[in-house]
C-alpha cells in the first residue's frame, strides 16, 4: 500500500489486532490462571525470593511481575488480564511490521505479513489466554532485539546494536525457548555474503548467552538431582512432532501462498519464501519435545507463526504490484472474514467451554456456607484448591487419589438454609487440557 503513510499503515494493523481478539475481553480465567495468578501475587508479599527458588516460573519472571502488577492495580479481575494479552499481540504485530527493516522483506511485504499476523487465529491461545503471555512477552523482547540486530547489522548504528542486547536480556526471563533467537539472528547473515563477517562477530554475544541459558536450564531442571518434568523428554518423537506442526501451520494459509508465488512470484522470492519457511520450522524446535501431544498446542507456534506471516505477505505484495487488485481485495476480504468468524464463534466457545468447570465451582461456591466437597472435576487439585480459594472457600477431596475425567462433575455442600447440596452433572467438551 504505497499510497498509505507509515502512520495509517500502524492505525490499521493496531485496528485489526484488536477487533480479532476483542471478544476475549469477556472471558473468565480458566484453568492455570487461578493458581499462576495467586502465585505471583504470593511472590510479590515475599518480596520475590521464592520466585528465584521456582525452579519452573523463575524461567517466566517477566510474566509473573505483569501478572502481580495486574493483580495489585485492578484486583482478580480477568478483564485486565485479557486487555494486557490484547495490548502485547499489538505491540508484536507492530514489531512484525518493523521486520520490514530487513532489505530482503521490505516495508510491503512485512506490512501485509504484520496484517496477517494480527487477525490469524491459529496461533489465538497465546493471546486469549492469560496463563500462555509467556509466549508473547519473549516475542516482545525477541523479535524487539532481533529486528534491532538487523538494523545494526546492515549498518545502522552501535546504539541499535546494545539495544537489541538489552531486549535479548529482558527475553531470557521471559521464556525458555528465548535461545532460539540466537539461531534466528542468523537467517539475515546467512542471506547475504558480504554481511556474514559482520554477522558472526555481531552475533556471538548473542549465542553465547543462549548457550549459557541452555546450560543453565540443563543443569537445574533437566539433570537437576530430584527434577522431573514428564511433559517433555529427549527421547520424544521430536522429528514427527516438528514436520507435523510444522505442516499444521501452512495449512491452508502458506499453501495458498505458495501457490500465489508459484503463480506471479519472481525468482528473488524464493530467498523470501526459504526464509519464512526456516524461521518456522526453528522457531518450533524449542517444543518439540513434547511428550503429552504429537502437535504443538498453538500458543507455542506464536513466533513460528512470523515465518508464516512473511510467506503469506510476500504473496499479497506479489499480486499488488502486478495489478490483481479485485484477487487482493477478495483474498483479504476471505482471509479476514474466516480468521475473524473462528476466533469469534469457534475459539470463542472452545475457551467458555474450557471455563465451565471454574465456573461451576465458583457457582457451588456462592451458594454453599462453608466448605464445598469435591466428588470429581476435570481439573487438577491444586486448580481446583486456587478456584475455591479465589472466592474464600476450601475444598474437601472426597477421592483424592481418583483420576480425573474430562467430562465428571460432581461437588456437595451445604448452602445457606443449612440444606446439603448435591450437584452431578456430564460435561460435554470441557476439558483442562490445551486444544489446537
Amino acid at each position: 500500500m504505497p499510497f498509505l503513510s507509515t502512520r495509517w499503515r500502524v492505525v490499521i494493523l493496531v485496528a485489526l489486532a484488536v477487533i480479532a481478539y476483542l471478544p476475549a475481553l469477556t472471558l473468565p480465567f480458566i484453568v492455570d490462571d487461578y493458581h499462576q495468578i495467586a502465585l505471583a501475587r504470593d511472590f510479590a508479599a515475599q518480596g520475590w525470593t521464592p520466585l528465584f527458588h521456582n525452579l519452573e516460573l523463575r524461567s517466566r519472571a517477566t510474566y509473573m511481575l505483569m501478572s502481580a502488577l495486574l493483580d495489585r492495580v485492578f484486583g482478580f479481575t480477568p478483564v485486565a488480564f485479557y486487555a494486557a494479552g490484547i495490548l502485547l499481540h499489538v505491540c508484536c504485530v507492530l514489531l512484525v511490521y518493523a521486520s520490514g527493516t530487513w532489505t530482503e522483506i521490505g516495508g510491503a511485504t512485512a506490512f501485509w505479513a504484520a496484517a496477517f499476523f494480527a487477525i490469524q487465529e491459529g496461533h489465538q491461545e497465546a493471546i486469549m489466554w492469560p496463563a500462555a503471555a509467556g509466549d508473547l512477552l519473549v516475542f516482545l523482547f525477541g523479535m524487539a532485539a532481533w529486528v534491532c540486530w538487523v538494523r545494526w547489522l546492515q549498518g545502522g548504528q552501535w546504539k541499535c546494536y546494545a539495544i537489541a542486547i538489552l531486549s535479548f536480556l529482558l527475553a531470557v526471563p521471559s521464556k525458555e525457548s528465548v535461545w532460539i533467537f540466537a539461531a534466528l539472528m542468523l537467517i539475515p547473515v546467512a542471506s547475504e555474503r558480504k554481511l556474514l563477517k559482520r554477522g558472526l562477530a555481531g552475533a556471538t554475544p548473542f549465542l553465547a548467552i543462549a548457550l549459557a541459558y541452555v546450560l543453565w536450564i540443563w543443569m537445574n531442571r533437566v539433570s537437576g538431582m530430584g527434577h522431573q518434568d514428564a511433559r517433555f523428554s529427549l527421547s520424544a518423537p521430536w522429528l514427527h512432532i516438528l514436520l507435523n506442526s510444522w505442516w499444521k501451520l501452512l495449512f491452508p494459509w502458506g499453501l495458498l501462498a505458495i501457490a500465489i508465488l508459484l503463480w506471479l512470484g519472481r525468482p528473488s522470492d524464493r530467498r523470501r519464501a526459504a526464509a519464512a519457511m526456516i524461521w518456522m520450522l526453528l522457531a518450533l524446535v524449542p517444543f518439540c519435545f513434547l511428550t503429552y501431544m504429537l502437535q504443538l498446542p498453538s500458543r507455542l507456534t506464536y513466533l513460528a507463526s512470523a515465518g508464516l506471516a512473511w510467506l503469506f505477505g510476500t504473496a499479497i505484495a506479489r499480486l499488488v504490484e502486478r495489478g490483481r487488485y479485485s484477487v487482493t481485495a477478495l483474498l483479504c476480504l476471505v482471509t479476514l472474514a474466516i480468521n475473524v468468524e473462528i476466533l469469534w464463534v469457534k475459539k470463542m466457545s472452545q475457551f467458555r467451554e474450557r471455563a465451565e468447570p471454574s465456573e461451576l465451582l465458583k457457582k457451588a461456591a456462592a451458594g454453599a456456607d462453608g466448605t464445598v466437597s469435591v466428588g470429581c472435576v476435570p481439573l487438577p487439585d491444586f486448580v481446583t484448591v486456587a478456584v475455591l480459594k479465589s472466592v474464600g472457600t476450601t475444598v474437601v477431596f472426597q477421592h483424592p487419589d481418583a483420576p480425573h475425567s474430562d467430562s465428571c462433575y460432581s461437588v456437595d455442600y451445604r448452602d445457606h438454609q443449612g440444606h446439603l447440596v448435591h450437584e452431578a452433572r456430564k460435561l460435554g467438551a470441557a476439558r483442562h487440557g490445551t486444544f489446537y
